[in-house]
């Protein structure tokens, strides 16, 4: 095997893992970024490549034009991490020797779990696993616009990336069947006691699903998925039908091997210090966005946001990682942002046209950010402080 020293090495290519890589080469460090895939996509593309018929195309973009040149990018599979010896090897038979390492792999979709999920990926495609399977459920979301029928959102776990998700899959889908004239419906069934994780922010996505005549079904812990005679049943004992099911599936840990074990939970996520996302026994090992056990939410501003603190810290900087969250709800052409970070739950939140400009703004932004993101800290940076939670208070935003 062929062995490659590094000083920094960045494991994944995803928001995290490019943020991080690219400021820390800017900053002068020796950096080495392993990713397995040819192409990174933006994730919340899928839902309107998958419930508007948008091309994947549009959010795709090759992973080397998202590399700064000063970073040494290495195109394989990561398969094992030894935290002690500092030593990783990849699929290609190549071995890494590091001094300082940043996991950002990402999860894995648990398709076998629940009975009926990996079959209803294949019948009707997904809006969580990849561009392509999101393009392949609009042509079901199509034909149900065009010939009626009843669209199921479920979530089959409540650990996933970005928690509102399923509910945006929710409004998304309602727009696309009103515009073929609503011979169509959408219910959408979580695993909450409220239509939201949070019960302090449900009422405004209950009032607005409720206005749109979306069905919610609460306290819906999902069993088994029967694809053939389209019945989705939970532990409590509810079944709801559908035609089409948009599922969002059980998410584990990255699928790599890592010594020692003890260093990941039971789930496959890293065990990390949460204000310095330091994995747990090694001060020179880091696990930054979706694939650490921090107690916040899987989105990309969380990986953003810790690629920033991990940046700064290998810096020398004593900075901290709040878990701010900043996850974006898009109805008919308005938004809201779910806020919130350790110390706060989720701020009371309003619907408006502004708060959508907002978010095409930040899609606008998204390949730039990830590109130079040293740039970007000028615009973004102060736009979370001015909304941090305890800024906010109950007023909310």
């Amino acid at each position: 095997m062929s062995t490659t020293k590094t000083e920094v090495l960045v494991l994944g290519a995803g928001a995290g893992g490019l943020v991080a890589a690219n400021t820390i080469a800017h900053r002068g460090h020796q950096v080495t970024l392993i990713e397995k895939s040819p192409f990174h996509a933006f994730q919340p593309g899928n839902l309107f490549i998958a419930f508007q018929g948008h091309r994947p195309e549009r959010y795709i973009r090759p992973v080397p034009s998202l590399v700064d040149p000063r970073v040494n990018l290495v195109q394989d599979m990561v398969t094992k991490l030894d935290l002690a010896d500092r030593r990783v090897e990849t699929k290609n038979g190549k071995v890494f020797e590091y001094e300082i390492i940043i996991a950002a792999l990402g999860t894995a979709l648990d398709m076998e779990l629940v009975p009926g999920v990996a079959e209803a990926h294949e019948k009707f495609g997904s809006f969580f696993a990849s561009p392509q399977l999101a393009e392949k459920l609009w042509t079901h979301i199509h034909r149900l616009a065009t010939n009626g029928g009843k669209l199921l959102v479920v979530v089959a776990d409540p650990l996933y990336k970005c928690p509102p998700a399923p509910h945006k899959a929710a409004f998304l889908s309602d727009d696309t069947f009103k515009a073929y004239g609503g011979k169509a419906s959408v219910t959408l069934a979580v695993p909450f006691p409220h239509a939201y994780a949070s019960g302090a922010i449900s009422g405004a996505f209950e009032e607005e699903m409720a206005a749109r005549g979306i069905e919610i079904v609460t306290g819906f812990t999902l069993d088994e998925i029967d694809v053939e005679n389209g019945v989705a049943t939970s532990l409590e004992g509810e079944s709801v039908k559908f035609d089409v099911a948009a599922i969002v599936p059980p998410h584990k840990g990255p699928e790599v091997e890592v010594t020692p074990a003890e260093a990941v939970d039971g789930d496959g996520y890293f065990k990390v210090n949460k204000y310095t996302l330091q994995i747990t026994d090694y001060d020179d090992a880091y696990a930054i966005g979706d694939c650490n056990n921090a107690p916040t939410s899987k989105t990309g501003v969380t990986a953003h946001l810790a690629a920033d603190v991990v940046s700064d810290r290998i810096e020398g900087l004593d900075a901290k990682f709040t878990g701010r969250t900043n996850c974006p709800v898009l109805l008919d052409g308005k938004a809201a942002f779910v806020i919130s970070d350790y110390d706060h739950p989720p701020v009371p939140l309003r619907f408006t046209v502004a708060k959508r400009l907002f978010e095409d703004f930040f899609v606008a932004a998204y390949w730039a950010q990830l590109r130079s993101p040293w740039k970007w800290r000028p615009v973004f940076h102060p736009y979370f402080e001015a909304t941090q939670p305890a800024r906010l208070g109950p007023r909310g935003w």
